[in-house]
């Protein structure tokens, strides 16, 4: 059955995609246990499934355009630490795409989901399969201990449940990820990713709903919860991903700074304020949130699908 279902994957694959894709999902690096899974449950079939069904929202739905790969290490574990918004949060599956589409060699973001998706069905059965992590701070040192590019979001979950009107104002990052830099001597590449915010606009939270469901938050917003499970579907707003040339606070700072609070703090904040000018700017040369595939490029120079102009 296993055998069966794998190869009727890969001939899906094939049918929906071109040679050189299907070559990157054939041939990224990937520690097979014995049995089809990885130490993390990702399963090779699965997340090129899921990546077929990404890639079609990555150019059809939300024309991804992006900037800055060169700025991801080629090699050896990193942290790419984004902005986080949207109600669902899409942001992650579509910097994994780019990140994995755009970079010289195929490498997987294994973005860190959080904690509560953990203790849903079906769902966090679909995440792992597909190559993402629960947010355990174990996991995340495991995965640089093994020398891989992680997504990690530090507004976590006020990030996606921001109000309509406070969209690209970032909520104070979490630290966490200062102290696994500082600790295992990777970099942070910061991110900003620009079109996400408005694919869901929060009017409103019914906060004891979303106490009674176990959720952090419980959207209102133009199309749900009045038109049920049809109106989380995101608006085709057009995204714009830029990486930005990675911080190396290892580099001044040695890992017992990790257990120093100050610091972590300090840098931390400089992080978002590095995040939050990027989005500043990314905003100010926008020309339009539904950029259309038969538009002008943007004045960055950038057109669509992620290529340079």
């Amino acid at each position: 059955m296993t055998l069966s279902w794998r190869r009727r994957a890969w001939s899906l694959a094939e049918s929906l995609l071109p040679a050189d894709e299907l070559d990157r999902l054939r041939n990224f690096p990937f520690q097979d246990l014995g049995y089809g899974y990885d130490p993390f449950g990702m399963e090779r079939e699965s997340a090129a499934l899921a990546y077929v069904a990404l890639v079609f929202m990555y150019r059809y739905w939300f024309h991804v355009e992006s900037r800055g790969i060169q700025n991801v290490p080629a090699e050896g574990a990193a942290l790419l630490v984004p902005n986080h918004g949207g109600v669902v949060p899409l942001d992650g599956a579509m910097l994994a795409v780019d990140a994995f589409r755009q970079a010289a060699s195929p490498r997987v973001v294994r973005c860190v989901v959080d904690n509560f998706a953990a203790g849903m069905p079906w769902v966090n059965t679909f995440m792992s399969r597909g190559g993402q992590v629960f947010g355990e701070r174990k996991n995340v040192e495991d995965l640089i201990s093994r020398g891989e590019l992680v997504g990690l979001f530090p507004e976590g979950a006020k990030g996606t449940g921001k109000a309509f009107g406070e969209r690209y104002r970032l909520r104070r990052f979490n630290v966490g990820f200062i102290e696994i830099a500082l600790r295992h001597r990777v970099p942070i590449v910061p991110v900003s990713i620009i079109g996400s915010e408005e694919q869901a606009p929060m009017l409103a939270n019914l906060a004891p709903v979303a106490r009674l469901l176990g959720v952090p938050y419980f959207p209102v917003t133009p199309t749900f919860p009045h038109l049920g499970l049809l109106g989380l579907v995101p608006l085709p707003t057009c995204y714009h991903i830029l990486y930005e040339k990675p911080f190396r606070f290892y580099e001044e700072y040695p890992p017992k700074a990790a257990d120093d609070p100050t610091i972590v703090r300090m840098l931390a904040d400089k992080v978002q304020v590095r995040v939050q000018e990027m989005l500043d700017e990314g905003l100010s040369q926008r020309e339009s949130v539904f950029n259309l595939p038969w538009s002008t490029e943007l004045r960055t120079g950038v057109n669509s699908h992620g290529t340079n102009a």
